[in-house]
């Protein structure tokens, strides 16, 4: 009894220092524990060993060996700075398009949730127009208005003959064509800020088509075009309202 007892007490005791304990990982920058082996067969067919990365194999794999002999890795040839740099290119590369198809997923969803139905869109388009088709028929009533101007200054202008035209007709004369130009580039801004509209909502719909029918948000690529709309210019002075 007395045995059996020092005997329980001996394992107790013991515990965990009874065990053996497994050999620290080497740290990055440190040699390998003694138990780890590289071993390789050279380029002269000669059978290496050593307990670091061996030199002469480099550009062969390399197997590491546990104690018992047994093949614990198989360590890849390193790389020259340019397989390196083509491999962190590839990486960046596959990393940037993972990234730009999780902001389209997010652009997707927030379109979705923006626009759940056709007409909400067709709304949004009619919005956006509004300021626009209002400049574009401002500049337009006030390029009539400069036209006629412009017939009776030539009126004028013809009814001296030959007599010399005066510096105040000349003036206006001058005012007017340039007040023309103006308003004829107002007028061409707008027809375009008009078809900039027009065709980003045409991509959103045809986005928003596939997204209704059951595509994933972010599965077709980029939204091509123009996301915010511009603001519209005064067509009387140019300026921004």
């Amino acid at each position: 009894m007395h045995a059996a007892c020092a005997g329980i007490l001996a394992v107790v005791l013991a515990g965990p220092a009874a065990a053996t304990p497994a050999p620290p990982r080497p740290k990055p920058g440190e040699a390998p524990a003694a138990s780890t082996i590289y071993t390789c067969t050279d380029s002269q067919g000669r059978r290496l060993s050593s307990d670091r990365p061996i030199p002469e194999c480099m550009a062969k794999d390399q197997q590491l060996l546990n104690r018992d002999g047994s093949v614990r890795a198989v360590v890849p040839p390193a790389m020259s700075p340019e397989e390196a740099a083509k491999k962190e290119a590839a990486r960046r590369a596959v990393e940037q398009a993972r990234a730009a198809r999780e902001a389209e997923a997010r652009r997707d969803r927030a379109l979705l949730a923006r626009y759940p139905d056709a007409a909400t869109h067709d709304a949004a388009r009619a919005r956006a127009q509004e300021p626009v088709t209002r400049q574009i028929e401002t500049a337009q009533r006030r390029l009539k208005e400069l036209e006629r101007e412009g017939e009776q200054l030539q009126q004028e202008r013809e009814a001296l003959g030959a007599r010399p035209v005066s510096q105040a007709l000349r003036h206006r004369l001058a005012a007017n064509e340039g007040a023309i130009e103006a308003q004829l580039t107002i007028l061409r801004g707008q027809e375009a800020e008009r078809d900039r509209l027009n065709r980003q909502f045409d991509l959103e719909m045809t986005r928003l088509r596939a997204l209704w029918a059951g595509a994933a948000p972010g599965a077709m690529g980029p939204l091509t075009g123009p996301a915010t709309p511009a603001p519209a210019r005064d067509a009387a002075s140019g300026a921004t309202p």
